[in-house]
C-alpha cells in the first residue's frame, strides 16, 4: 500500500466552482512550465503540499546548500478566476503509486471546489520541427473534446494512451462527477520546451476564457530556438565530416 501524506500550509476557504490544472514533469516539462506560468503570473498561494513514498528516494540539492524534498504543491489563484494548480518536481514511479497519486490529487480539488479538471503534458516525437507545435486533445466526452477542436486542438489519429498523472486524472475526475480535458503540446520530447508550453497557454486561456501575458514565455522559447539552431548546424556538419580510422591514441581512452 502506498503511502500518501498531505502537508497543510494555509488554510483556505473551497474555491467555487474552481478548475483543477494539473502540470506535473513529464513529456518536455510541457505541462510543469506551463502551471508554473499560470502560478507566478496570476499569484498563486501555495496551501498545501503532498509526499508520497513512491518518489524517489532522494532530495535535490540547491545552489545555496540547502535541500528541496521530492513532493507536490497545490496553488490556489482567485483572479481572474478560481483554479486549484498542481506542480511538483516528480510523478509516483510505480503503478499503483501513480493510482492512488491522481485519485487523491482529484480528491484534493473537489475538496478545494474543483467542477472541472485540466491536465496538461507533451506529446514527444523525437524529432525536431520548425513549425509551430500542435496542441492535441482528449477528454471525458465527445462533445467536450469537440468544442476545444474548434478553438485550435487537434484529435491524436494513431489513437495511444497517456501515461501517469495527466491520463489517470481524466478517469478518476470522471469517477467523482467532474468533466476532464488534457492537452498535449507537441514536443521533441527530450528538451525543456516552452515553445510548446506557450502554444498549449493560449489554448487553454482561449477554452476557459482568461488573459495571460506569455511574454516571458516567448524569451525562454526564443532562447530554446537559438539552442536548437545550434544543435542542427552541429548535426549537419558531422554529417559532412568524414570518418578516420582510430589511431592509437585515440584508443588508448576507450573505457
Amino acid at each position: 500500500m502506498v503511502k500518501i501524506t498531505t502537508k497543510k500550509i494555509m488554510d483556505i476557504e473551497p474555491l467555487k466552482d474552481a478548475i483543477l490544472i494539473e502540470g506535473l514533469p513529464g513529456i518536455g516539462h510541457v505541462g510543469l512550465i506551463t502551471a508554473e506560468h499560470i502560478i507566478h503570473e496570476f499569484k498563486g498561494e501555495k496551501f498545501m503540499e503532498l509526499y508520497c513514498d513512491d518518489f524517489p528516494p532522494q532530495v535535490l540539492v540547491n545552489p545555496d546548500g540547502t535541500v528541496s524534498s521530492m513532493n507536490i504543491e497545490f496553488y490556489a489563484v482567485k483572479e481572474p478566476m478560481p483554479m486549484i494548480v498542481v506542480v511538483g518536481n516528480t510523478q509516483a514511479l510505480s503503478p499503483a503509486g501513480q493510482y492512488q497519486l491522481s485519485q487523491k490529487i482529484v480528491e484534493i480539488g473537489v475538496e478545494y471546489g474543483a467542477t472541472m479538471t485540466y491536465t496538461i503534458g507533451g506529446f514527444g516525437t523525437g524529432t525536431l520541427n520548425e513549425e509551430l507545435p500542435k496542441v492535441f486533445v482528449a477528454s471525458t466526452s465527445k462533445e467536450l473534446s469537440d468544442k476545444i477542436k474548434e478553438l485550435g486542438a487537434e484529435y491524436r489519429q494513431d489513437g495511444g494512451g497517456i501515461i501517469g498523472a495527466a491520463g489517470l486524472m481524466l478517469t478518476f475526475s470522471k469517477l467523482n462527477g467532474l468533466d476532464a480535458v488534457c492537452l498535449m503540446g507537441e514536443t521533441p520530447g527530450y528538451l525543456v520546451d516552452p515553445k510548446s508550453a506557450r502554444q498549449v497557454l493560449e489554448l487553454l486561456s482561449k477554452i476557459i476564457g482568461f488573459e495571460i501575458d506569455v511574454k516571458e514565455l516567448e524569451e525562454r522559447a526564443k532562447e530554446m530556438e537559438k539552442f536548437l539552431e545550434k544543435i542542427k548546424k552541429f548535426e549537419e556538419e558531422s554529417t559532412h565530416q568524414q570518418p578516420r580510422p582510430p589511431s592509437a591514441d585515440d584508443l588508448r581512452y576507450i573505457g
